[in-house]
């Protein structure tokens, strides 16, 4: 059998990432939005202060849910959006004090989740396939996943 047509990696993703969301929801309890709200409390306090249009693209979520789920995270004290002082048409969204706060705790907590989850792999291949997954996600997501059309067109002109 190739490793192009093993039926196992369908079953195996799927498992895997069953376990993550049920892991993750429990290191998040309480999180407006669990996961979802992790991901963007994270890329907002990792990243450039990004628009609500290039977060939505980088994290694959529909615009107008997007919008539904800034507002519970900014109503939670978590989040803040900003006027861009290069165009005060746009919003960049950055963390509040208290959501870094939160997030470092959370990220801890999702990490101590995901230990659990590789246990029964080595530190080595862990890192492996955290590095392989990321490298696909990237490949199929685009050469640049963090890309903001907003700031690429205020660079050019």
């Amino acid at each position: 059998m190739t490793a192009t047509s093993d039926p196992s990696l369908g079953w195996s993703i799927g498992v895997l990432f069953r376990s993550w969301q049920d892991g993750a929801s429990r290191a998040l309890g309480g999180l407006p939005h669990g996961a979802r709200g992790f991901q963007i409390l994270a890329t907002v306090a990792h990243d450039e202060p990004p628009t609500q249009a290039s977060l939505a693209a980088h994290l694959g979520i529909d615009r107008t849910v997007l919008t539904y789920v800034l507002d519970d995270l900014v109503e939670a004290g978590l989040l803040e959006r900003m006027v861009d002082p290069a165009d005060r048409r746009v919003r960049r969204l950055a963390a509040t004090a208290s959501g870094r706060k939160l997030l470092a705790e959370l990220e801890q907590r999702v990490a101590d989740a995901e230990r659990l989850l590789f246990a029964g792999l080595s530190d080595g291949e862990q890192q492996q396939l955290r590095a392989s997954l990321y490298r696909a996600a990237s490949q199929i997501h685009g050469s640049e996943p963090c890309h903001d059309a907003c700031s690429a067109v205020a660079d050019l002109l």
